[in-house]
């Protein structure tokens, strides 16, 4: 099941998903591991949390996964049907999606 809360994080917002259940609980648990970790210094910037998700997708899952990790942004994208999710984890958004 996916989660919705976390308990050092906060609350977790689906804004927009396509992606698999399956698919959908291993990103948020990967994205809440990796967003941990930043927030105890383990990683510098968001920039670093993007390239974990992204780099423990592609090892799960096969082609291009990209990651836009941040508290503010926008975007236009391409993706593959059925693989994008948009979500936030406390205030931090995070959009991931193959293409590729």
């Amino acid at each position: 099941m996916v989660p919705t809360r976390d308990a050092e994080l906060g609350m977790i917002r689906f804004h927009y998903n396509e992606l698999p259940e399956e698919a959908t609980t291993q990103a948020v648990e990967i994205a809440t591991n990796a967003l941990k970790s930043f927030r105890n210094g383990h990683l510098d910037y968001f920039q670093d949390v993007a390239k974990v998700v992204k780099e423990n997708l592609e090892e799960k899952y096969s082609g291009s996964w990209h990651v836009v990790c941040g508290t503010s942004f926008g975007s236009h994208v391409t993706h593959e049907s059925r693989n994008i999710l948009f979500c936030s984890l406390g205030a931090t958004n995070l959009l991931i999606f193959k293409h590729g």
